[in-house]
């Protein structure tokens, strides 16, 4: 069950859909139509026994059954996290840790208010969007701790778009272009959850699955806000090129261009949906621009070449995904374990494609 489920949740990355639904319905059986009537017996030679009634006891009702993770794995109780944050002093990263393993998120306005000045959780506040009427001030605070990270100029931006104010979102995009680092700080976010389930009684692979499936759910809001800051900036390319200002609108593209490369590079590129999103943030801001003229910034292919090569890379990650997920279910537990260490080290794509070539090399011709 854990791995159809889990395979399922792949499934949902590779097409963007990252929530998975899982309801489980109990009733307590019905007693049987044809319940035993008491028993009594007949007198013999004038003897009467007394009589006996045999009534079925009702079966017990069935016990709650345990609230489940995404990969299928029942959730963490909340005593033994509990004692684990005790273990690590409630610090940020523990409580973060909590927040995402049981989605309460009374721990991370706990984290909020305990450590305002943590840029972990300062991103965690943002990509939840926990306090909006002082989600300014957050972006203040994200962008002051984290000076090189872009991805506050890119938060930020976003909130200008959204409140009317281009011009600022633009100056937020120029300053996030001039910064090498793109942090949303994933791998220290799973390895925090991989703990925490280890922690609980899981198994390392246990433990592993979980703390991806933690972390996937996690950033889901966040790729909705990096989608919106996509088309924000493809509205304003229109606005330019509809005023005649073609140049300022190429611009606009190049910085895009560099916003998606950022989202697929680092530890943000290991994950399959970031390539995916990636992808689409650079052919929006393309798709303005004149599909058969030259730009310098794309080493003078056109929009409509560079569009296609998009295509073809896109193509390639779902194909890959899709094998993927037609073989993951049918996977040892060694295998699984292989799988899930990779993905860490060379990312997911390249773990996919592993598994998709190592049981093609394996399967009968």
């Amino acid at each position: 069950m854990q791995n159809s489920t889990l395979a399922k949740w792949f499934g949902a990355l590779t097409v963007l859909i990252v929530v998975l639904s899982i309801v489980l319905h109990f009733q307590n059986p019905a007693l049987p139509e044809n319940a035993s009537a008491p028993v009594s017996f007949a007198p013999t030679n004038h003897f009467n026994p007394p009589q006996f009634a045999f009534h079925p006891h009702p079966a017990p009702a069935p016990e709650a059954p345990p609230e489940l993770d995404a990969a299928g794995q029942p959730k963490i109780p909340r005593e033994k996290v509990e004692d684990w944050l005790a273990k690590h002093n409630r610090n940020a990263m523990s409580l973060l840790a909590a927040f995402r393993a049981l989605g309460d998120m009374n721990y991370l306005n706990e984290a909020a208010t305990n450590f305002p000045n943590n840029p972990q959780v300062e991103l965690a506040v943002l990509a939840h969007d926990e306090f909006p009427q002082d989600r300014r001030k957050w972006l203040d605070l994200f962008k002051n701790s984290s000076p090189s990270n872009s991805l506050a100029n890119y938060l930020s931006a976003q909130d200008y778009f959204k409140n009317g104010n281009p011009d600022a979102a633009v100056q937020e995009l120029q300053a996030a272009s001039g910064k090498s680092q793109f942090d949303s700080f994933e791998t220290e976010s799973r390895l925090d959850a991989e703990d925490l389930h280890s922690f609980s009684g899981k198994s390392q692979l246990e433990s592993s699955r979980s703390a991806m499936v933690d972390i996937a759910g996690d950033f889901r809001p966040q790729l909705a806000t990096f989608k919106r800051l996509g088309q924000g900036i493809g509205d304003l390319q229109k606005q330019y090129l509809d005023s005649g200002d073609a140049s300022s609108a190429a611009q606009l593209a190049q910085m895009g261009l560099a916003f998606g490369n950022q989202i697929e590079s680092g530890d943000s590129g290991k994950y399959l949906v970031n390539q995916l999103v990636g992808i689409a943030e650079e052919y929006i801001v393309l798709s303005k621009l004149d599909p058969n003229t030259g730009y310098d910034f794309l080493d003078g292919k056109t929009p409509s070449q560079v569009m296609q090569d998009l295509k073809q890379q896109k193509k390639a990650v779902v194909q890959i995904s899709q094998s993927f997920n037609s073989i993951y279910p049918s996977l040892t537990d060694v295998e699984q374990a292989s799988y899930v260490e990779r993905s860490k080290i060379y990312g997911q794509i390249a773990a996919e494609q592993w598994v998709v070539e190592q049981h093609s090399q394996n399967s009968p011709q």
